[in-house]
């Protein structure tokens, strides 16, 4: 198994778990900044699972030798998005831990 497959995987169960399960129970402005990083870590797990096909090198963006496809991955997706949902979370930690007291 592929483990750029595994890693689209978790993040849409993630992706998904958070929007059906988690959304009432956090408040929105955390719940917004989760979700748009969990979406950027999404973009960028189809971007590394496209990697994978050979006959997808062609196309600018999703080729796995064009240049624009590495910088997009790591500098517009992965990190950032990794920034927002660590962020959102630890907000939503925060705020809970200011209630509870």
């Amino acid at each position: 198994m592929n483990i750029d497959i595994l890693k689209l995987i978790v993040v849409l169960i993630v992706f998904l778990y958070l929007n059906l399960k988690v959304k009432p129970c956090i408040s929105r402005p955390n719940f917004w900044i989760m979700n748009i990083g969990l979406l950027l870590l999404l973009l960028a797990s189809i971007l590394d699972f496209t990697d994978g096909f050979k006959c997808l090198n062609h196309i600018p963006i999703l080729g796995k030798k064009a240049p624009l496809h590495d910088v997009l991955e790591d500098q517009f997706f992965d990190t950032p998005g990794l920034v927002l949902f660590a962020l959102g979370a630890f907000r939503e930690i925060l705020k809970s831990k200011k209630v509870r007291r």
